[in-house]
């Protein structure tokens, strides 16, 4: 009988799960969620045309949502999934092999939506306070 060291046991699930991603469990949710979404929207886009515009925007705005959540959070966790001192434990992962194409390819996007967010606020902030501080002209 041959000896296994617990490690190689751990690593099994480890290994045919995906790198860093969601369960098979967690996926399923997030599809039912958008197609909740999708289906509600649609449902009021057939019985309410006033609000069909609002309810489409409304159904984009959500999954766009679910998107950058799962991009960000992917992000985030792959400084935690990686294993820093050994380089076969990402070599062959997106932008493998080296360390910074696997982080500009898990982390990037995730980074790229943090910056566009803070912008966007920034210069809703900034419009906000130029129509607070410029009264309008009297009539």
């Amino acid at each position: 009988m041959s000896h296994v060291h617990a490690s190689a046991i751990a690593a099994v699930p480890l290994a045919s799960s995906s790198h860093g991603g969601l369960s098979s469990y967690g996926a399923g949710i997030a599809v039912l969620v958008v197609l909740g979404i999708v289906v509600l929207a649609g449902l009021v886009s057939i019985f309410s045309r006033s609000r069909r515009r609002a309810a489409l925007r409304f159904a984009g705005l959500m999954v766009a949502c679910l998107v950058a959540c799962y991009a960000v959070g992917r992000g985030i966790a792959e400084f935690w999934v990686v294993n820093y001192s050994d380089a076969a434990s990402y070599e062959h992962s997106w932008g493998g092999p080296s360390l910074a194409g696997v982080f500009a390819v898990h982390s990037g996007p995730g980074l790229a939506i943090v910056i566009a967010a803070v912008w966007w606020l920034l210069r809703r902030r900034h419009a906000h306070e130029k129509t607070r501080s410029c009264p309008e002209p009297p009539r």
